[in-house]
């Protein structure tokens, strides 16, 4: 569902999470910003031809040489497959993080409010902008920040569930046991 300004917009915000320390974000950083790229390609010609040119150029760079070959196939799949990076890099958090209990279930929660709010976005926005009384580009421009807004609304409602649930578990948790107390 994403188009040029959703792709910005998360291309931008996931370069500041990488350079703020959140290492896996820089994957799902390029891939949105090859995106944006794609995107813009379609509307603007000039940008179009220095894709062309660029991919070309690669192209004929991967006959000679498999890491290139590898490299080219390793974007296009990333390209297509954003959503499965921002979960790896939520288990890269995970797994540098010293509290992994407490940050696995926030970053669960948050990873699925946001996919849950995402797949809402998807089915509710086409028919939402069909009924507004703006053009093609004003519309694309509505949905994007839309799109954006449920991404990044859902993903901080799952992110504050999951802190309080994840307070629950340690609250509730018995050091000397590895079990839960569930009927507490």
């Amino acid at each position: 569902m994403s188009n040029i300004i959703s792709s910005a917009i998360f291309a931008c915000r996931n370069v500041d999470k990488t350079q703020h320390g959140d290492v896996g974000r820089a994957p799902v950083a390029a891939a949105q910003s090859i995106n944006v790229v794609n995107q813009a390609a379609k509307y603007n010609k000039a940008i179009a031809k220095g894709a062309e040119l660029t991919t070309k150029l690669f192209d004929k760079w991967a006959d000679k040489s498999k890491i290139v070959r590898y490299g080219i196939k390793g974007v296009n799949w990333a390209t297509k497959n954003v959503n499965p990076l921002i979960c790896i890099s939520s288990g890269i958090k995970v797994f540098r993080s010293d509290d992994k209990i407490s940050t696995g279930i926030k970053e669960g929660a948050a990873l699925a409010t946001m996919f849950a709010g995402e797949a809402v976005a998807k089915k509710i926005l086409p028919k939402l902008i069909k009924k507004l009384p703006v053009g093609s580009k004003m519309g694309a421009v509505i949905k994007g920040l839309l799109f954006v807004g449920a991404s990044i609304g859902s993903y901080s409602v799952g992110e504050a569930l999951g802190k309080n649930m994840a307070k629950e578990v340690k609250t509730n948790w018995s050091g000397k046991s590895s079990k839960i107390d569930y009927m507490a």
